[in-house]
């Protein structure tokens, strides 16, 4: 019996891979010392939080199959974002094929000499997206204090990036009301 994914779950964790390219787009655009800033009570820097992001990534994939991607560069070397782009691709197209082929009630077994884990892969499913959350949060928070222009990263953005995925269509009628007012619309 084959099982189908879950259609939501399926777009969240495109919601996810989209916002993590849309911004470290925007960040590979800016200078050196602003990717490389300690950023307070983080995972560190620009750089250091999408590597944590990535690595973390790669981690809940491994959790599940036993293996992930590895990319084509050393941690230790200090990849560069357009690296790290390159490899977050290879990460976002694994975990969208398991998302759509691993049941999220499937079981995942982990364990070490001290104890014995076992747990449904939606948790990690979860995971990766309140993880990648939290930190592009604080990356974006950071951005937000350098004066950097940021786009809307919610899923509404995501929508009007993608409106064919969730059949948008926008209607503009030539008056709108907002909020008890009556405006023109453009």
């Amino acid at each position: 019996m084959t099982t189908q994914p879950e259609p939501t779950l399926v777009e969240f964790v495109r919601y996810d891979q989209w916002v993590t390219k849309e911004l470290l787009a925007i960040c590979m655009e800016l200078d050196e010392g602003v990717i490389s800033a300690e950023i307070p009570h983080t995972a560190g820097s620009i750089r250091a939080t999408f590597a944590h992001l990535l690595r973390a990534e790669a981690g809940f994939l491994f959790r599940i199959h036993g293996t992930a991607p590895k990319p084509d560069f050393d941690w230790d070397a200090n990849p560069t974002l357009a690296q790290m782009a390159t490899y977050a691709d290879q990460l976002s197209a694994a975990f969208l094929d398991t998302v759509q082929t691993v049941p999220p009630t499937d079981n995942v077994h982990e364990e070490n000499e001290e104890w014995s884990f076992d747990y449904q892969a939606r948790l990690i499913f979860m995971s990766q997206i309140y993880h990648g959350i939290t930190h592009r949060t604080d990356i974006m928070t950071f951005l937000g204090t350098q004066g950097v222009e940021l786009p809307e990263p919610d899923v509404w953005g995501y929508q009007e990036a993608y409106p064919e995925r969730f059949a948008a269509k926008l209607v503009r009628l030539s008056t709108v009301k907002t909020a008890g007012y009556e405006e023109e619309a453009d």
